[in-house]
């Protein structure tokens, strides 16, 4: 069974609220090293925790819009965020 880690929200005055590029509906993907494309919220919890202060490299994959007849974009696009906590 795939599982998919979606940010629900974000820490009110926290680093990637402050940084304004990660939104809630953003699907996390990698941690660092880490990668989520199947792990368990648990898994991603530890990714988010275990990461040292200072950058912390996070891509996520934004949702795309409901796609107009003769669109050919896939939801294999992502972006990768750096933060410093």
């Amino acid at each position: 069974m795939e599982s998919v880690i979606i940010i629900r929200s974000l820490v009110p005055g926290g680093a990637a609220q402050l940084d304004g590029r990660l939104v809630p509906g953003d699907r996390l993907m990698f941690v660092n090293n880490v990668r989520l494309e199947n792990a368990t919220l648990d898994e991603a919890v530890q990714a988010l925790k275990g990461a040292p202060r200072g950058s912390v490299l996070l891509g996520v994959t934004k949702p795309l819009p409901l796609p107009d007849i003769g669109d050919t974009s896939t939801a294999d696009d992502f972006i990768v965020v750096s933060l410093v906590l």
